[in-house]
């Protein structure tokens, strides 16, 4: 989605711009399934910051409306716990004295940061230091301090244990874990109040599949299941390898992952700088499994998006990111599309993506998820089942389709499968994530959720948008 974000508007400003895609579909994660009349969105299955996404069409002289139909969710969430607490994350929950008083100090954090690091890239902060900023520096101690956002969060919300799982979950946007993630993280509930939760009529892919027809409105040349097998410098463009041919640009804008794209693409040289600055020191962010469900009964209990959390969250990250293992005990997200999209299953049927964090892979300690899968999607049904009431679920699946980390890895190139790169581990995170340009070389720049602002389709449009700019900016206004 970043690299169709930056073609986009590089076609606009006079590019020529050919799209190579290796898999069979565009948008990436971001990718549809369908089967007996049930379909889903295979990966991002909510969306935030609409805003990105009208100024985008609107930068590209056309309306979103024209394109896409989005689909405001009165509750973003339905949480719920094994005592049978249930919070619906609504207008009265941000509405709550105390949920209020924790989003007036997220909003501090956002009037900080948000144009600094949500829309220019890191090195160019200084952008944002006009007076109109003055006032703002009050919230620095927010960003600066060393507290965890659990920390915060339990400062926050020192008498209900639920309140604190629910703020903590936000770690896992950008795929990393409360217990280390710095406080300024906390920004991640201010967006999703602030912006509301949307649906997009059809499913997320929609979206994907609008850029691809803007993509051919504006004269991109698209090439599905082509795969870039190399690439470097010729003069002072690139030449890159496609089907044993070399073919010339003048710059190449990459969406594979950071990490796995580094040692395919670029000279030995920046790798090796590149292992020992990067990969060596910071943790992966989590990876996901997935069950794809086609269910022949109706649940009044679910909402559209659904979280049934586990009774020990610490226990859960310290599984996946020190033992490396599964949690035994996981946290599950459950999103029923055809909540608010019927059209999505079958009469009086449901669609449910069923989605548990897991490790990235670990070569040091390997996991054999084609042998795992099985028995951890029986107990994911299992917890279900005896846990929150779903007696008989399994009773009534008419389809399971399983996504695993190593599915991750091999169709996306995800490196260890991980989600996002980099987990925002540690108070400088946000500053160690691999920049928008290739260090080292010229002209190769990176988009997508590895690199800056991060993952999320809002982000990663945003990323392109960086991208864009500031290949316009060299190049200037012509073809």
């Amino acid at each position: 989605m970043g690299g169709l974000a930056a073609a986009l508007r590089l076609a606009k400003a006079g590019a020529r711009v050919t799209i190579f895609e290796r898999n069979e579909r565009p948008g990436g994660k971001l990718n549809w399934l369908e089967r007996d009349g049930f379909s889903w969105d295979m990966g991002p299955s909510l969306l935030t910051m609409p805003y990105v996404f009208e100024e985008l069409f609107r930068d590209l002289g056309r309306d979103l409306r024209d394109y896409l139909d989005l689909v405001p969710l009165k509750s973003t969430c339905r949480y719920r716990w094994t005592d049978g607490t249930q919070i619906d994350e609504d207008a009265g929950f941000w509405q709550r004295p105390d949920v209020a008083r924790f989003l007036r100090y997220a909003r501090g954090l956002y009037d900080l940061s948000a144009d600094a690091f949500l829309h220019h890239p890191l090195e160019e902060w200084w952008r944002q230091l006009k007076p109109s900023f003055l006032p703002k520096l009050r919230h620095l101690p927010k960003i600066a301090s060393f507290a965890t956002m659990d920390e915060v969060v339990r400062r926050a919300f020192p008498a209900d244990p639920h309140l604190r799982q629910l703020f903590n979950r936000f770690a896992t946007y950008n795929g990393s874990s409360p217990y280390i993630t710095p406080a300024a993280f906390n920004i991640i509930p201010f967006v999703q109040a602030h912006f509301g939760g949307w649906y997009v009529r059809g499913g997320l892919h929609s979206i994907a599949l609008a850029l691809t027809r803007l993509a051919g409105e504006l004269g991109v040349e698209l090439r599905f299941q082509t795969e870039v097998t190399g690439a470097q410098e010729v003069g002072n463009g690139w030449g890159i390898e496609v089907g044993g041919l070399t073919e010339g640009f003048d710059a190449i804008v990459c969406n594979q992952d950071v990490l796995s794209a580094t040692p395919r693409f670029l000279p030995p040289s920046v790798n090796e700088a590149f292992q020992r600055t990067r990969i060596q020191r910071m943790d992966l962010s989590i990876s996901g499994f997935v069950l794809y469900l086609g269910v022949t009964r109706e649940h009044p209990q679910l909402d559209h998006h659904n979280i049934f959390f586990s009774d020990d969250y610490p226990r859960e990250f310290q599984q996946m990111f020190v033992d490396r293992v599964p949690a035994d005990e996981p946290t599950i997200y459950v999103c029923v599309h055809s909540k608010s999209d019927p059209a999505r299953a079958p009469a009086g049927g449901e669609n449910w993506f069923v989605l548990v964090n897991a490790p990235a892979l670990d070569d040091s300690r390997p996991l054999d998820w084609a042998a795992l899968a099985p028995a951890y999607a029986e107990r994911i049904l299992d917890r279900l089942e005896r846990r929150f009431g779903f007696t008989g679920l399994r009773e009534h699946i008419a389809v399971q389709e399983t996504f695993t980390p190593a599915d991750f890895r091999s169709r996306y190139l995800a490196h260890g499968g991980s989600l996002y790169g980099f987990a925002s581990h540690g108070v400088l995170s946000a500053f160690r994530r691999p920049g928008l340009e290739a260090a080292g070389v010229r002209n190769f720049y990176f988009t997508g959720g590895s690199t800056h602002p991060g993952g999320g389709l809002p982000l990663v449009a945003l990323s392109g948008k960086m991208v864009a700019d500031r290949i316009i900016r060299k190049w200037g206004r012509r073809a």
